[in-house]
């Protein structure tokens, strides 16, 4: 992963899941009790991540010793930890926000985070316009006529069977006896 690859990952995470991933205490975690993650949590494929985790800063988790934290470290090999650390900070930042402001403070702060480590904004740009169109819309449709229930009996002379026609035009044939 590079530098580029981990702040589209962790921009466009935050803006689709619309809400930071923090403790009851207001402490950033990494993975939420509803499934939510931070900017550095969506950098973390799930093989990858352990409770342990929990509770340490990016500069932590990079220079934590273990197997679990070699793996990672190699997943995150080509990312700057300073990225890492901006992008978490992004995410503290605006935790501590409104929920109606979530998208905007992100918003907002990409671009300084972008010109720093000369990262292109143009994902988070199809974000933004991809987010205007509105989606597929449902029209009501009329409802069909019922179709008429009348029926017609005829009888033969010739055997004891009843031929029904429905007026819908199939035959239903029914033994009399």
């Amino acid at each position: 992963m590079n530098n580029q690859e981990a702040f589209d990952i962790a921009v466009l995470h935050l803006l689709n899941q619309a809400h930071g991933c923090v403790s009851s205490s207001g402490r950033g975690q990494y993975r939420g009790t509803r499934g939510g993650k931070n900017a550095i949590g969506a950098l973390i494929p799930d093989h990858l991540y352990s409770d342990s985790m929990e509770g340490k800063t990016v500069h932590q988790l990079i220079a934590a010793a273990g197997p679990a934290y070699d793996k990672l470290r190699e997943h995150l090999n080509g990312v700057s930890p300073r990225l890492l650390s901006e992008l978490q900070d992004l995410h503290d930042r605006v935790g501590k926000c409104l929920p109606s402001l979530f998208r905007d403070i992100v918003l907002d702060g990409c671009p300084r985070v972008a010109q720093l480590f000369s990262l292109n904004l143009r994902m988070i740009r199809l974000w933004v316009a991809y987010r205007k169109i509105p989606g597929p819309q449902m029209t009501p449709r009329k409802p069909l006529a019922p179709a008429p229930q009348a029926v017609v009996v005829l009888s033969s002379p010739f055997s004891g069977v009843d031929k029904r026609e429905h007026s819908v035009g199939s035959l239903e044939i029914a033994a009399t006896g």
